[in-house]
């Protein structure tokens, strides 16, 4: 059974979206701005809070991870805690304080971080900061923000997630400067793919236009840099499966429809609520136009989930989110000369939309 395998990975680890390379492709001003800001650590002060926002793929995770391992080898009086902020304030501050999630109240694990923080300087990673916002996480920002030994350093996907924070307490404590990270082009992903393929398989075993194909493919999906390395992967699986020694184009092409639909599931639970139900809203929309898919979106939330109306403001910011994820497409057609524009949202037309619907609605 298992001697038939052909042997094409010398370590698959290396295409996981979890795997933090040596050496960072093409994101050298990213990698500078952050480390500029973390090295202050390494002349005694506490580095001022960081936002690190871009769309899904685009080398948040990675280059923070990365930068911080750097920042370790200078330093060894530093406290730096990584951890992704999917609970309640109380569940991701104990992740933080390293305490047990019973019996200790909120402020006995707000005290706990306090010590550990007394230490030396202190810089927490809060990878994904908006899901623990969209909950009751002001409460431990109100506390963290305070604190003159911690670093806050905030990763999300959400252009917009400064908007979550309700509290004016902790807006007026918590002024982060802002990193932004764009979409990666084909070229930067064939790039990136070309220096894990080296680690990640032995030699000969893919064929010249597998790399340029999974590169072009994950730019179409705004640049995922994690949909080209699952496509990668998957594709090397199916000529595993077919026990050849070669991954070829073929393989690729066939990996896209299981790529797609983990892509597509992943892309789906990322989102909040609100823009679920939008998204749901552009996708069973005839026309596309604003105020139908407001109507639609308000009828939605209101009736089905028991949520809140938008304003048309609110509604343009979350389009452009959803259009920032590579989800849906918005065009703009003049309506001549002095007389403005029209625009339309539509579903993103590299995107199975019935796929897209089944996920929405499990999600949901």
């Amino acid at each position: 059974m298992f001697e038939k395998r052909p042997k094409l990975f010398k370590n698959r680890d290396v295409l996981s979206p979890l795997f933090v390379p040596d050496t960072l492709q093409d994101r050298k001003e990213e990698v500078g701005a952050i480390s500029q800001y973390l090295g202050y650590i390494l002349d005694g002060a506490t580095p001022p809070h960081l936002l690190i926002v871009g769309p899904p793929g685009s080398g948040k995770t990675v280059t923070t991870k990365y930068v911080i391992n750097e920042l370790e080898k200078h330093t060894s009086d530093a406290v730096i805690e990584y951890i992704v902020a999917d609970g309640t304030a109380y569940q991701v501050a104990t992740s933080i304080a390293r305490a047990p999630r019973r019996g200790l109240g909120f402020l006995n694990i707000v005290e706990k971080i306090r010590e550990r923080a007394s230490e030396g300087k202190m810089i927490i990673v809060m990878d994904e900061i908006d899901k623990t916002l969209s909950r009751d996480g002001d409460k431990l920002l109100y506390h963290l923000s305070r604190e003159p030994n911690v670093c806050i350093v905030g990763l999300s996907n959400k252009l917009t997630v400064m908007d979550m924070i309700g509290d004016s307490g902790v807006i007026s404590s918590f002024k982060p400067r802002r990193i932004s990270f764009a979409p990666y082009s084909a070229p930067q992903l064939e790039e990136i793919l070309n220096y894990r393929v080296e680690m990640a398989f032995n030699d000969g075993v893919l064929e010249d236009d597998v790399v340029p194909l999974c590169a072009a493919l994950a730019a179409q999906r705004n640049g995922d840099a994690r949909y080209a390395l699952d496509l990668l992967s998957f594709a090397a699986d199916i000529a595993i499966r077919q026990l050849k020694g070669v991954v070829s184009e073929s393989d690729v092409r066939m990996a896209t429809d299981e790529v797609e639909v983990e892509f597509i599931r992943r892309s789906i639970e990322q989102l909040r609520d609100n823009q679920k139900i939008l998204l749901y809203a552009v996708m069973t929309s005839q026309g596309g136009t604003p105020t139908e898919i407001y109507r639609k979106y308000n009828k939605m939330a209101e009736e089905q989930f028991g949520g809140n109306a938008l304003t048309q403001r609110r509604l343009s910011q979350l389009l452009r989110e959803l259009e920032l994820y590579g989800l849906v497409e918005i065009e703009v057609v003049g309506r001549g000369r002095g007389r403005g524009v029209n625009w339309h949202v539509v579903p993103s037309s590299s995107i199975d939309p019935d796929l897209m619907l089944e996920a929405i609605r499990r999600s949901l």
